[in-house]
């Protein structure tokens, strides 16, 4: 019983866990606690139009799951011939790979933010200044071929080499101790960069993404209670905001305000604003931001200069939106429920029929081993456990998942064809 609840939560149906607990908690939330700490009216409080409608959207996203379990007319492989490779070099080049890109892309930003506007990156996030770097990172500084979305692309091979690892785990005790712990510590200097990197530049977003891929890939291959590592993750969450908050904003708020208020202003004061949406009372398409934005929140292609929407042009009309309502001008996220509402109003439970379609092919992806869904479902369950946010991760970030899907194939390609035909100390098929 406890092993089928624990493959639940890693279903797309799990995925909805947070999201739903944080509408009831929304629902029931002390109105006067919440006007202390995010100054505006409590818009949530036993709001039942907000309730019903937020789990009518959940209940159509329940129902798209099963409409796609069906077996597929065509079965396309990449690759049909297993070839043996040495396991350590397969996983241990890619882990190298990762770190120098990871190392290649701090180095960048260090360099054109002292180049462009004479600040230390490094001195201000601990001034507690980080907010700079959110207001200088692409407007005055810009780094060129789009190689400050590095931290993008990387993180969907990270999730190709976690699954890899975590799946290999019975034949890499074959391996020799020493070359088990230098593979092990690579891997894990290569997720300590990751962290590191985006605390450096106060990318919550990319943080809550790689912990969320990281707990599920861990969860699907590790027995144990579930519930003991949400909680864990919960914290690690938690910590992480209050970390990156103070990093970003710590030189211009009290300890108080900076880790409650924006901790309740960037979850529950998301639904205050969806409950105004489907009042009528707010809309930020009204305001001039595209409906497709918030349908299909593809902002630009990677690696190029074209792009379908200006962040921060829209970021300032939603905010302004707020204000003009009577709530805090500081927060504009809506919840995906909000958002898609905005765009297509009441034919929005489609919409989350068509996610709940989408997410349980690539959970059945991930479950055969496929690059495809061992590299875009934990993209996918993270954007539903974010659905407090009005803007659709998945496909925000889908090209550059699909670049990363790109590269292991080719690597995987090389690997087999090039790289490790000679036969090596231990090897295994992949």
């Amino acid at each position: 019983m406890n092993g089928k609840m624990n493959a639940r939560i890693l279903t797309p149906y799990g995925a909805t866990l947070f999201p739903v607990l944080l509408l009831f908690i929304s629902f029931i939330f002390p109105p006067l606690l919440y006007e202390h700490y995010v100054d505006e009216p409590n818009y949530t409080f036993l709001n039942f139009k907000m309730l019903a409608f937020g789990l009518l959207c959940v209940f159509f996203y329940y129902i798209g799951i099963p409409i796609s379990n069906y077996r597929p007319l065509f079965n396309f492989r990449l690759i049909k011939k297993k070839i043996k490779l040495s396991i350590f070099s397969y996983l241990g080049i890619i882990s190298a790979i990762i770190i120098f890109l990871q190392l290649l892309s701090i180095f960048l930003f260090f360099v054109y933010f002292y180049k462009v506007v004479y600040l230390n990156l490094l001195e201000i996030v601990i001034s507690g200044k980080g907010q700079l770097i959110k207001d200088y990172l692409g407007t005055e500084v810009k780094i060129p071929f789009g190689l400050g979305a590095l931290p993008n692309f990387i993180i969907g091979i990270k999730f190709w080499l976690l699954y890899k690892w975590y799946a290999f785990q019975t034949k890499l005790s074959h391996l020799s101790k020493g070359k088990y712990f230098k593979l092990r510590i690579i891997i894990l200097l290569s997720i300590t960069l990751f962290i590191i990197s985006n605390i450096i530049l106060v990318n919550r977003t990319l943080l809550m993404i790689f912990l969320l891929g990281w707990f599920l890939i861990y969860s699907y291959f590790n027995k144990g209670s579930i519930f003991r590592r949400i909680v864990k993750l919960s914290i690690i969450i938690v910590l992480i905001f209050i970390i990156v908050q103070i990093f970003r904003s710590a030189a211009y708020e009290n300890f108080d305000e900076l880790v409650l208020g924006r901790l309740l202003g960037y979850t529950i004061a998301n639904f205050n604003r969806f409950a105004l949406i489907i009042e009528g009372k707010l809309n930020y398409v009204e305001a001039g931001i595209s409906r497709i934005s918030y349908i299909l929140p593809v902002l630009k292609i990677p690696l190029t200069n074209i792009v379908f929407f200006d962040f921060r042009e829209y970021s300032s009309l939603s905010l302004s939106a707020v204000g003009n309502v009577g709530l805090n001008s500081s927060y504009n996220m809506a919840t995906l429920f909000g958002g898609i509402y905005q765009s297509i109003g009441v034919a929005t439970p489609l919409y989350f029929t068509m996610l709940g379609f989408i997410g349980n092919r690539l959970y059945i992806s991930f479950k055969n081993g496929k690059t495809f869904g061992i590299i875009f479902y934990p993209l996918f369950y993270a954007s539903v456990a974010l659905w407090m946010i009005d803007a659709n991760i998945f496909f925000m970030y889908f090209l550059y998942f699909f670049y990363s899907f790109i590269f292991v194939v080719l690597y995987d390609t090389l690997c087999k064809l090039i790289f490790f035909r000679r036969k090596k100390e231990y090897q295994t098929e992949v």
